[in-house]
Parts: structure tokens; sequence; C-alpha cells
């Protein structure tokens, strides 16, 4: 009861939300965000460390794919950013978040026929190359923009879809963004007790969307270079891309203006040695690899 109660709260103030203008909207994100900034000394600090270790002048990556062989920063070069760029760099990732509620509000008032009008798509001949196989496509998703619409442009494919999500401990707000996420087309899949449902998907040729730039404990996944540094990721992926052989697909989306552009890159290739272990990391780190790279592009 006290849950229905809360979730009818926040669906009044998410409706609320909606209703400020899209520009004033993401001014009070940019000053939510700045304020964040300055009071939460913690993530600040986590988020900056981050940066510098990454994007900084003295980092060093081994790229690898198209995108990263362009875009290589290495501890002989000067491509990395500055101790200013990086201060303004973190500053915007605050402001990006802060932003993402006055976003979510003006998408939960959204009608599905006005998407088209807010939401575009680059690189569908990706998608549509990977799905003429005939066995559905993996999209692999970072956190990058409005992450939370990135179902919404999946939708606008014109394929079916779906997208894996953990449930947040807090119901209510799990409930309202499921909606938010659900609205436009696609079906969420809850990440427990997933993997069959991933197969039924795709054997029925489906695009099945998943985030990967999280970290996992280390049962959970393999050590791969991101950025760097070791970083432990969900080997789920490669497993399931070497059993079923499914196209795998990097997508990501940005903002241009008040407009969100959904991009496609070109589909990852399967890479088989014969050992096992070797592929499940060889494939893993390539599609860490393929985010890494969309970062720095944009980073």
């Amino acid at each position: 009861m006290k849950d229905e109660i809360v979730y009818h709260i926040l669906k009044i103030f998410m409706t609320m939300l909606g209703f400020v203008p899209r520009r004033f909207g993401r001014f009070l994100g940019d000053i939510l965000g700045l304020i964040w900034f300055r009071v939460d000394r913690r993530h600040r600090e986590i988020t900056l460390e981050n940066i510098r270790l990454s994007l900084g002048r003295s980092s060093h990556v081994q790229g690898k794919g198209k995108l990263s062989e362009a875009l290589q920063v290495s501890s002989d070069n000067n491509l990395g950013l500055s101790d200013i760029e990086q201060l303004i760099l973190v500053k915007k990732i605050f402001k990006n978040i802060a932003g993402m509620l006055f976003e979510l509000g003006w998408g939960y008032r959204l009608k599905r026929e006005d998407i088209p009008k807010y939401f575009s798509i680059k690189g569908l001949e990706n998608i549509d190359k990977a799905h003429a196989r005939g066995k559905g496509v993996l999209v692999i998703l970072s956190h990058m923009g409005n992450w939370e619409f990135l179902v919404a442009s999946i939708a606008l494919t014109g394929y079916k879809s779906s997208a894996i999500y953990r449930k947040l401990d807090f119901k209510p707000l799990d409930r309202i963004i499921l909606e938010i996420r659900q609205k436009y087309g696609a079906q969420m899949i809850p990440l427990r007790g997933a993997s069959l449902h991933i197969d039924q998907k795709l054997a029925a040729g489906e695009l099945v969307g998943t985030l990967l730039d999280q970290n996992v404990d280390w049962y959970k996944g393999v050590f791969v270079d991101f950025f760097g540094r070791p970083a432990c990721t969900n080997s789920g992926i490669a497993k399931l891309v070497l059993r079923t052989k499914t196209a795998v697909v990097p997508a990501y989306i940005v903002r241009e203006g008040f407009n969100h552009v959904m991009h496609f890159e070109p589909e990852i290739p399967l890479v088989r040695t014969g050992d096992k272990i070797k592929d499940i990391e060889i494939n893993t780190q390539n599609y860490t690899s393929s985010i890494e790279s969309i970062i720095r592009l944009y980073g």
C-alpha cells in the first residue's frame, strides 16, 4: 500500500516535470548539476580520478577497432585532456545526469507518435545488414547522452525489440522508469533469469539491447583493458554470441540540440580461435574496446 502511494506521488511529480519548457529544464539541470558537483566531493573526486586515468595526457591506451585506431592516446603524445579540460568534462557529466531528470519528465508525457519529431537514427544500414543474417541482433549499449532514451530509439528501427535491465531496489521508482522505457514499444527483460528470454527473442529475429560498460564481480566476468586499466567485464555476451553466432552491433545515443540521435556502428566480427577461454576474452575485449572508442570520440 505504501509503495502504491509513493508510486502515484512520483507519477504526479514526473507529470509536473513534463510541463517544464525544455530549454528551461536544461537550464535548471545545469544549475542542479553544478550544485551537485560542488557539494558531493566523494563522487566529484571519483569521477575526476577516472577521467584523469582514462583521458588525461599521461594515459596509455592500446586502441582496437576502426574508431580507436584514429583516436589512440599514448604516453608519448599530447592528445589527452589537460587538467582544466578534465575538470570541465566532469562538470558536464554532473550536468548531464541532473538534466536527465527533466528530460525524463518530458519523455513521460511524450506521445509515441511524436517520437520521430525528436529522435532520429544514423547507421540503420548496419542493423539491416546484421539482421539479414536471420539470427536476431544483440545491440551493446553504453551510458552516454540520456541513456534512458536508448530503448525509445531502438524502437524507431521498426524491428521488434527488447532490452535487458536491472531492477531498482526502490520499487515505485522502478515502476516509473519501466513505464517510460516500455511506452515506446520495446519490451524490458529483467536481468535475473534473462538467458532463456534472450535466446527466445534472438531466435525470433528481434533486436536485444544490453548495457556493457559496467564493472562486475570477478566471478561474473573476465578482465579486459578499458582505458588502459583492467576492468572485470561481463563475459555473458561473448558466451552467448559464441553459442548462437548472433550479430553484435554497438550503439549509443547523443544529443543534437534538443533532439536525440541514435548511432548504430558496424557489426563487430566474431573471433574464434578454437580455445574457448581465449575466445571469450578476445571477444569481450573487442566489445569493450568499441565502447571505449565511442567514449573517446565524444569525450
